[in-house]
């Protein structure tokens, strides 16, 4: 069976990262150098241990009270709002349309209040969605404009929309070019960035032995799901009853457990600075130009030129494929067959409206999630030719 998510590291980066944990270094320089490269000398990078980290010390950073709200396409990881909620902010839901779940324009305004501070945007599968009209509605009220780009990261040419105040790469185990953790941030803002750093500093480091236990688990996860291996697990999680993400999962996650700060704060080890900076040297976009063939290869087979011309027109790298379909389990059960893992949702929420604020219920966002089948999306998978097309056609 051909796993969802390919876990995107050569068995010689993994040995290579081992190497660099165990020998450590300067852990300044080594982030010095990595924000250096990234930057091309603009001085306007940050490394830190995880997208979390990076939204955690932008919080820390921005002029926010208690009871602030920060706005956030409605679709997500539960950690983000619940790293809002823990500084003592307010989540608020902005409903999202499309198969690349782009913010809803009209939504987006109706959300805004006196007490709303920020606008954090999550690309999700791999999509960019343009992200002007977005910026100048959040100028309009003076929100800070966050790009969450975890599932994003698309080359080194890409570093976020420039009208962004802030965009969040994350390297983590499951994530494109994979360094088993780690991000980038770009900050716009100079004295922003400085207060970033300086309360970075302060922060413990990453012992080696927990980046090292990353990429042990990182190195499991990458020998079960190769193909034959995923296969034989997936049959057995399917014999027991059990979810094959609820038994890979453990390995994936890099903060497993309900959200807390501390752990997040934590500055990266040499090692992980010096396997990330390696890995944007070395990467090649070979492997997201086949991503794109393959998706491609889903748009013909499955008909979806017409009814989701998004997945054409918007800038995509395709992390995985978003399929949004009308009768999701059984699109579902169609791929198993077929030998591929298909799975609806992963681990992505909808953010609920605050109390007393019904009205900012996000109907288009829960459909959607409801509906979208998640596909493995890289150079290999097996897609059918069109004159093979299923019976069951998405709607747009």
């Amino acid at each position: 069976m051909w796993s969802r998510v390919r876990v995107d590291i050569a068995w010689g980066d993994l040995i290579g990262g081992v190497v660099r944990g165990l020998l450590g270094g300067d852990p300044v320089a080594a982030r010095e150098e990595l924000e250096r490269g990234w930057s091309a000398g603009q001085g306007d990078a940050l490394a830190a241990l995880s997208v979390r980290s990076g939204f955690d010390l932008l919080l820390q950073a921005l002029p926010l009270s208690p009871g602030d709200e920060v706005l956030m396409s409605a679709v997500t990881i539960p950690a983000m709002p619940a790293i809002a909620a823990a500084h003592g902010l307010v989540p608020v839901p902005v409903d999202v349309v499309g198969s690349d779940f782009r913010v809803d324009l009209a939504a987006l305004r109706r959300a805004v209040r006196p007490r709303s501070r920020v606008l954090v945007v999550a690309h999700l599968f791999g999509a960019r969605p343009q992200m002007g009209e977005v910026c100048a509605v959040a100028r309009e009220h003076g929100l800070f404009v966050v790009e969450d780009c975890a599932q994003a990261w698309c080359g080194t040419a890409w570093r976020g929309t420039p009208e962004a105040d802030a965009s969040l790469f994350s390297f983590g185990t499951i994530k494109t070019a994979t360094a088993a953790g780690g991000a980038l941030c770009r900050v716009r803002d100079a004295e922003l960035l400085a207060r970033m750093r300086s309360i970075q500093s302060r922060q413990p480091l990453q012992p080696r032995r927990a980046f090292l236990l990353k990429l042990l688990k990182c190195g499991a996860l990458k020998g079960l799901s190769a193909r034959p291996v995923y296969g034989l697990l997936a049959a057995w999680a399917r014999r027991t009853g059990r979810r094959i993400d609820d038994v890979l999962g453990p390995l994936a996650r890099g903060f497993p457990g309900p959200v807390r700060l501390e752990p997040l704060r934590r500055r990266p080890c040499a090692g992980l600075l010096r396997l990330m900076a390696r890995r944007l040297e070395t990467y090649d976009p070979r492997r997201i130009e086949a991503r794109i063939e393959t998706a491609r290869r889903y748009i013909d087979w499955l008909g979806l030129a017409e009814t989701h011309p998004e997945l054409l027109t918007t800038p995509h790298s395709f992390w995985l494929f978003p399929l949004v379909d009308d009768r999701p389990e059984e699109r579902t059960a169609e791929f198993a067959r077929r030998g591929i893992d298909a799975a609806q949702r992963g681990r992505l929420e909808v953010i609920p409206a605050p109390p007393g604020r019904s009205e900012l219920k996000c109907p288009s966002a829960k459909d959607l999630l409801q509906r979208t089948v998640l596909l493995p999306c890289y150079g290999g998978v097996p897609v059918p030719s069109p004159r093979l097309r299923p019976k069951v056609v998405a709607r747009a």
